[in-house]
């Protein structure tokens, strides 16, 4: 028999469900350097994991000291668009995992709702959370502020202690722990998993066909 101590899982969006953020980070470095904010793909991955694309923005402007131009937003989701149309495809192993957690889940994102409903749309997922899909954009901060999940458990009606949150980002993983929640660090690829235990992830792991049993003690 499976038992678990949750009531409810709660998943970050890129990153672990969706394999977007190397397309993400290679378009905004590439339109960045175009419009005169030189700035490597390695850079981008460094300073703005797990940030809100407004954030990413903000800090760009304050680094250069300059605006950028008007548009840049819109063209920057366009080629986005295109991209995903093209090479998106759903973390490995989150398809399998999904259809194992019989657990209620849903999903909050620092993406606004047209991109979340966009990459799961692109990938097949986005039945399998039945509309529960919240964004940064339903709140007054985004991650790393708890705002978002203390939202989404509001929302699902569970009590912030009975949720446990998948986060792959220091920000994502340091909101979680912020709104009382267990948090789960998902380190995959380059991604360093000693920075999320350091925010607060109770366990870390690098495989998402494990995450089911993670969830659930076997009794």
């Amino acid at each position: 028999m499976n038992t678990t101590q949750f009531e409810l899982v709660i998943f970050d969006c890129d990153g672990v469900l969706v394999d977007s953020e190397p397309i993400l980070n290679r378009i905004f470095a590439e339109m960045l350097t175009e419009v005169g904010f030189p700035i490597t793909y390695a850079e981008i991955n460094r300073q703005f994991k797990g940030k809100s694309l407004k954030t990413c923005l903000e800090i760009i402007e304050q680094s250069y000291g300059k605006p950028l131009p008007p548009n840049f937003f819109e063209r920057c989701k366009e080629r986005e668009f295109a991209a995903f149309q093209q090479e998106l495809q759903p973390v490995s192993g989150i398809t399998e995992t999904l259809e194992q957690i019989t657990l209620p889940k849903c999903v909050a994102s620092n993406s606004n709702h047209r991109h979340i409903q966009l990459v799961l749309n692109l990938t097949g997922l986005i039945h399998k959370f039945q509309g529960n899909l919240y964004s940064a954009n339903d709140v007054a901060r985004p991650k790393p502020f708890p705002d978002i999940y203390l939202y989404a458990a509001q929302q699902m009606n569970t009590n912030p202690q009975n949720c446990v949150v998948i986060e792959d980002s220091a920000p994502g993983v340091q909101a979680a722990y912020a709104a009382g929640m267990t948090v789960f660090g998902y380190a995959h690829d380059h991604h360093d998993g000693a920075a999320l235990t350091e925010k607060g992830a109770k366990i870390v792991f690098n495989n998402m066909y494990k995450l089911p049993q993670l969830l659930y003690f076997q009794s």
